[in-house]
């Protein structure tokens, strides 16, 4: 699509325009993975979880402490920690609202919700991603909109999280809350993160901007792989030169006009993040003299970035083992009940709630439909089929 096939505010549906032509749906894909496959991506998750929760933490962690840890937490404490994890659901479906046309902010909370929920319980590929495709379709979303936003979600939280540690060491720095010499070796992959972010931006912009830019990058990545494949002998290289003008037809118009937007809300969607971490130590325990905040704030940092790279399907039990780790490490080294006890309650809302709470959004959005997405019904809608699921209200 080019920069004249923007879509417009999203309508009830009715008969097919051009606005719900084919897209290569980047979030939309065209075969679902079945009930074996499901149930195989789901017993890998468990599996995972019973590793990491049942042989290796229990080396370092008693969690007959850790439960008591949690007996101890009062019930305001229980309200606020519910609260800032709300608070984070919402500010984190606020990126969405930002990139997708015609999304609400409740909606954007429960896409949220469906996205992280069902790819922490249906791991390997962008499973989750059709899956929230299928449920915007049914609210009215039209398939540019709900392509290219979802697509760019990606990209944006992505970037939010390389630009994070520089941002975090600049502002505690600032406000003298490092108190000690940072290492260089911080302040090198702060840098170099940063710079990464700051490069693949220059290059979005530099291909939304200007076509002949575009033009250019795409012809000079084609040669690059061209020859890369041919110095491994390898036949029928990737399509580059086309697969940037599509990426620019797709989404220029949005990075455009939302995605400065997006990146800021997921800058501070990943701030809020943070505050649930904090607080989840703070009120099992772990004092500012055991861990500074300026040091969680550093591991916070450092796990997402790690966390980028697919060492995690469906982010189980990895995140819990090196936040941890990483944590107990600043606090003297043995492995620290309380932070173990602070970690979990900080991963019951960033991960494990989503997980019900998303199976319960989608069946509510898809009344009158199969809770999953039937293999017929993406190549339908993916082909531009005028048939949109569900057309839920809600």
């Amino acid at each position: 699509m080019a920069d004249e096939h923007t879509p417009e505010a999203a309508e009830a549906p009715g008969p097919r325009d051009a606005r719900d032509a084919p897209v290569a749906a980047t979030g939309a894909p065209s075969a679902s993975p079945g009930r074996r496959g499901t149930i195989l991506r789901a017993g890998f998750i468990v599996a995972m979880l019973v590793v990491v929760f049942g042989v290796i933490l229990p080396q370092s962690i008693d969690y007959s402490e850790v439960i008591a840890a949690f007996a101890e937490l009062d019930p305001a404490q229980i309200v606020l920690m519910t609260a800032l994890g709300f608070g984070g659901w919402f500010l984190a479906g606020l990126v969405l609202m930002a990139l997708v046309e015609g999304l609400s902010a409740l909606r954007g909370t429960r896409s949220w919700l469906i996205l992280s929920g069902i790819g922490s319980s249906i791991p390997f590929g962008p499973w989750n991603m059709g899956v929230l495709w299928m449920v915007m379709r049914g609210w009215g979303i039209t398939n540019v909109a709900a392509t290219s936003g979802i697509a760019l979600y990606g990209i944006t939280n992505t970037l939010s999280i390389l630009c994070l540690p520089l941002g975090a060491l600049v502002l505690l720095a600032a406000g003298g809350a490092l108190g000690e010499r940072v290492p260089t070796i911080a302040w090198a992959l702060a840098l170099g993160c940063a710079g990464i972010a700051v490069l693949v931006m220059g290059v979005i912009i530099a291909i939304v901007r200007s076509e002949r830019i575009a033009s250019w990058i795409g012809r000079t990545g084609q040669r690059v792989a061209d020859r890369l494949f041919a110095l491994v002998g390898r036949q029928g290289g990737p399509h580059v030169e086309r697969s940037v003008m599509h990426f620019r037809d797709q989404l220029g118009a949005v990075i455009r006009r939302r995605g400065l937007a997006g990146i800021l809300l997921a800058l501070l969607a990943q701030v809020a993040w943070i505050v649930v971490l904090v607080a989840a130590l703070r009120v099992v325990g772990v004092d500012e003299a055991t861990v500074p905040t300026s040091r969680i704030i550093a591991v916070y940092c450092v796990v997402m970035v790690v966390m980028i790279l697919p060492i995690a399907p469906g982010g189980a039990g990895i995140p819990e083992v090196m936040f941890i780790a990483l944590l107990s490490a600043l606090a003297g080294g043995a492995a620290n009940p309380a932070i173990a006890a602070g970690v979990f309650l900080y991963r019951i809302y960033y991960w494990f709630v989503p997980i019900p709470v998303a199976w319960i959004v989608l069946k509510g959005a898809r009344r009158g439909e199969s809770i999953l997405p039937t293999t017929a019904e993406l190549r339908e809608m993916a082909s531009g089929g005028d048939r949109r699921p569900g057309e839920v209200t809600t």
